[in-house]
């Protein structure tokens, strides 16, 4: 069905007017006779008489128009969506992202692309990056946001570097370690830990706390003597009133963690990954000024 034709029909039967039809549709009257004299030639039917008393519609006419107005509503919510897809403000977006980064990033970036899209719909997925490649392989997401050091040898994935994240040793303001200048990794291990993930090792162990909700990991190390590996930037409030507190441990100074954006290689990305990646490295830039 050509839907220009069709709107050529439904102008006429608004305005009354060939005329006026052709002028509100941007195209010549004689254009537009011929437009809908092939379509009455066609289907076999006289769309509308036209007299002294101008023109009026048949009752074939009022048949078309009655389901051409619906075809036309249908078409242009379609190219509506279709372009707020391609701006990325439209359509289904799922992703996955770490534990750290989830309470970090993950709160800018939904309220940031929400506002900027709010016809999207946005799906997250929080695990570790390593146990996010099943879901990424089976296309239950599109792009993982997370640390690199997990996935850098995985194939037919490509990784995007989007800058670094600082790790501390960090424990309650009243914990035994936080008044001392420095901290022994003896010392340390004499402590229960707070992590998100279970480490394997072949050294014996005080014990462990482990949760992938980093907000849940804070309040248990502020109850507690558990000491904790994470970022400042998610505890700088905690860190500005001495209820939180860095360690410094000999020989176990923390590197920046490298956060990163990994999708399938060779895909093409979709208009709101592209967004949400952008989103991303904004955020991690705002936190990299804050690091100094």
């Amino acid at each position: 069905m050509d839907l220009t034709r069709l709107r050529h029909i439904v102008a006429v039967a608004d305005t009354l007017s060939f005329s006026r039809a052709a002028e509100q549709q941007n195209i010549t009257q004689p254009a537009l006779s011929r437009s809908i004299a092939a379509f009455e030639s066609r289907h076999g039917l006289k769309l509308f008489d036209r007299g002294r008393g101008g023109v009026t519609i048949t009752p074939a006419g009022q048949f078309v128009v009655e389901r051409a107005r619906p075809m036309l509503r249908a078409s242009d919510e379609f190219t509506r969506n279709v372009r707020l897809y391609s701006e990325g403000a439209a359509g289904r977006f799922a992703f996955g992202i770490g534990p750290l980064l989830a309470s970090v990033l993950l709160p800018q970036l939904g309220s940031r692309l929400l506002t900027a899209s709010p016809h999207l719909e946005v799906a997250t997925l929080v695990k570790s990056p390593g146990d996010l490649l099943a879901n990424l392989f089976e296309d239950a997401i599109e792009m993982i946001i997370g640390n690199s050091w997990q996935l850098s040898d995985h194939p037919g994935i490509m990784i995007e570097d989007i800058g670094p994240l600082d790790l501390e040793h960090v424990v309650r303001g009243g914990h035994p370690l936080a008044r001392l200048d420095k901290v022994t990794p003896e010392q340390l291990a004499a402590y229960p830990a707070a992590r998100p993930v279970r480490y394997t090792s072949g050294s014996a162990e005080p014990g462990a706390f482990i949760c992938d909700n980093f907000h849940v990991l804070r309040e248990t190390v502020l109850a507690s003597d558990c000491t904790w590996i994470t970022t400042p930037a998610f505890v700088r409030d905690n860190l500005a009133d001495g209820s939180l507190k860095v360690l410094d441990v000999e020989g176990l100074a923390m590197g920046p963690s490298r956060i990163c954006i990994v999708t399938l290689a060779g895909r093409t990305r979709s208009p709101a990954a592209n967004m949400i990646a952008d989103l991303a490295r904004q955020a991690m830039a705002d936190i990299a000024m804050q690091q100094g």
